[in-house]
């Protein structure tokens, strides 16, 4: 009969009593670097055990499984308690410490990526924010706990991963809340993405908005709102941004460059270069 995870998760903090199981990701999962997971473990901590303090690369995030503590972040201290998290933010220095009598037990798990901060605000998480409260009936600590699992048992793949990271999250989110905002940020960034990777290409707003699944109307209303230019005007910026970075860094020929960026010719790139940094590429190279 198959162990349940419960019992495979307490059978593990038993052993550890006072350890630490971390696993790192080695080579981090990018297959959709929407969401990319570089860690993720559970520790039984020691009475008093501190860390801190200290600041992070990426989002790590901390559940607590039993026990109680304190998180230090911006200058305010949050007392944790079973079934509660807290969020450490990328660039934020932050101490957390468990309790001399009753020490915490906590499982975390440490990820970045373009979709991170819409993912958090549905959570309702941030820096502001840091503290989560489990209100998902358990399925949010039982999709963590598989988590962690799959990389016990050696199981795991990295869809299978990026896909229990994803249930972990759908816990997570707050019912009855307008994500409008959020729905908006997120397809913003997933059209960012898409010309990030194909700016030298021949592609149109009508093939970012076809990838996204959205109308190209919509695709315009969400641009001018979030990044305040069209999408057109954004692709054309991009591309002449990365040309302005080769004209410094590289002795690739112009009408190269030109064509490296995605400008069907050399006159084109020439006049939209002149109309944004108004002189020409070659100008621009000298100076």
């Amino acid at each position: 009969m198959m162990e349940n995870t419960e019992n495979k998760l307490q059978k593990y903090l038993k052993i550890l009593k006072g350890g630490t199981v971390e696993y790192l990701i080695s080579t981090p999962l990018y297959l959709n670097n929407s969401l990319t997971l570089y860690q993720c473990g559970w520790e039984n901590c020691r009475p008093g055990h501190s860390f801190g303090p200290a600041v992070r690369p990426h989002y790590l995030f901390h559940y607590v499984l039993r026990g109680t503590g304190t998180f230090v972040s911006c200058g305010k201290e949050y007392k944790i308690s079973p079934g509660q998290g807290f969020l450490i933010c990328p660039g934020d220095s932050t101490v957390y410490t468990a309790d001399e009598q009753t020490p915490w037990d906590y499982c975390w798990f440490g990820f970045d990526g373009y979709e991170a901060e819409t993912i958090l605000k549905r959570c309702g998480l941030s820096l502001d924010a840091p503290v989560y409260t489990d209100h998902s009936n358990g399925s949010m600590e039982e999709n963590l706990k598989k988590l962690i699992l799959l990389f016990e048992d050696g199981s795991y793949n990295e869809y299978a991963a990026i896909g229990q990271l994803y249930l972990v999250f759908s816990g997570m989110i707050l019912p009855d809340r307008d994500h409008t905002g959020s729905f908006d940020k997120s397809y913003a960034d997933k059209a960012v993405d898409f010309i990030r990777h194909n700016y030298t290409y021949d592609i149109h707003i009508t093939d970012i908005a076809r990838h996204i699944g959205i109308d190209r109307t919509y695709l315009y209303r969400i641009f001018m709102k979030v990044h305040h230019m069209s999408p057109q005007k954004y692709l054309i910026r991009f591309r002449l941004d990365t040309a302005c970075h080769m004209l410094r860094n590289s002795a690739m020929p112009i009408g190269e460059i030109a064509c490296s960026c995605g400008f069907g010719d050399v006159p084109a790139f020439y006049k939209h270069f002149r109309n944004c940094y108004g002189c020409t590429p070659a100008d621009y190279r000298r100076k």
